[in-house]
């Protein structure tokens, strides 16, 4: 799977790195600290040795899925006398540049961890940490790790998904339901599973190797004639619950009963789908399109146990923030980054990925325990 589509990475490399002109007149001062972790948890843990100091620098604090990953950070951390205080970078990546070029001027913190704005910003952010002699984890977005960004600065690191693998892990759920009993899924009949697919930004690994994933496992399918499919429209829903409910609610009026399945590169585009069908009445008569997320978050959960969502894959944030806390340790104390641990690296030398488990109402409690060590 992690053949797919080098081309359809390259242009959307090539977009993100003119997303990465942004301006950069936002002062440093904007990029506001959004928590901080208070010095006496950290003291008061059974964990011995030097404290550990992190800053993790968000993409966007309003974003569910990197506040989750946040909390894991902050609570694992806590548990192992690491200490993170987090940073907005309000979706914009002058924001964020400026937020670690005054974090780092100022000192205090052994490792910083980045969820980046824009993928292209690597190099730049590679040079600040040079400049300053400190590690760098990446988290979950990721830099132009196919340019080289990890092996560009020697302290460099990724933690995060496979790109493709939840929507490997989406596309055979589609698959297995469609298996089990094609009737009813197909309400019109005619052997072709219909459908409509939310992708998130296009610019970015993860939207561009999600659906390049659901696509070849599609086209495989067909070919083999074991699930038929047509896709009725693919529309960037940018990751948002409510970009979303406007492209679903346009779909809603163009295709109408013709969807028989909505698929979403992740949960919060989901439930704005979700909203609209409820809004156009697709769902009262009980056979209403299923519909698929990514993440596996809480706001889902009771979608799924209502069975308007069909199911989703648990991303884990808290697996996610605990790989980050083990590396960032064993890296400050200058040992290997993988040591004592069963973790992997992944096809870039330097990253480690989280694996991706199906949810559907039978599996949630697995969603549900993950999610739980992450409040």
């Amino acid at each position: 799977m992690k053949k797919l589509i080098s081309l359809a990475l390259a242009g959307g490399m090539v977009l993100s790195l003119a997303a990465c002109g942004s301006s950069a007149s936002t002062a440093a001062s904007t990029a506001t600290e959004s928590t901080s972790t208070a010095e006496s948890t950290a003291e008061s843990t059974a964990s011995e040795g030097k404290q550990l100091k992190i800053a993790f620098f968000m993409y966007e604090n309003s974003n569910t899925f990197t506040t989750y990953i946040r909390k894991g950070l902050e609570n694992y951390g806590a548990e192992n006398n690491v200490v993170v205080d987090s940073f907005d970078g309000k979706s914009d990546q002058s924001t964020q540049t400026d937020a670690i070029t005054t974090t780092l001027a100022k000192g205090g913190y052994d490792m910083i961890v980045v969820n980046p704005v824009d993928s292209g910003a690597g190099e730049t952010i590679n040079n600040l940490c040079r400049q300053y002699d400190i590690p760098v984890i990446y988290a979950d977005r990721a830099p132009d790790l196919v340019g080289g960004i990890l092996d560009d600065y020697e302290q460099a690191y990724y933690v995060g998904l496979d790109w493709s693998d939840p929507g490997a892990v989406q596309a055979q759920m589609v698959y297995d339901a469609w298996t089990a009993d094609s009737s009813k899924l197909d309400k019109n009949g005619d052997g072709v599973l219909q459908y409509v697919l939310l992708q998130g930004n296009v610019a970015q690994q993860n939207a561009i190797y999600r659906t390049a994933a659901i696509n070849e496992l599609f086209e495989g399918w067909a070919a083999d004639g074991t699930m038929k499919t047509e896709q009725l429209d693919i529309q960037d829903g940018n990751w948002s619950s409510d970009k979303g409910k406007d492209v679903m609610d346009a779909w809603n009026v163009k295709f109408g009963d013709e969807i028989e399945a909505v698929l979403c590169n992740n949960d919060t585009m989901a439930m704005g789908a979700i909203e609209s069908l409820k809004t156009a009445g697709a769902f009262d008569d009980g056979n209403g399109p299923i519909v698929y997320g990514i993440n596996g978050i809480p706001d889902v959960w009771e979608m799924i146990e209502d069975g308007y969502m069909a199911g989703t894959v648990l991303t884990s944030p808290y697996r996610e923030a605990k790989i980050i806390i083990d590396m960032a340790k064993n890296i400050t104390d200058g040992k290997d980054a993988l040591d004592g641990t069963d973790y992997k690296w992944g096809e870039f030398g330097k990253d480690v990925r989280v694996d991706d488990v199906a949810i559907t109402k039978e599996t949630l409690k697995i969603a549900q325990d993950d999610y739980a060590a992450c409040m």
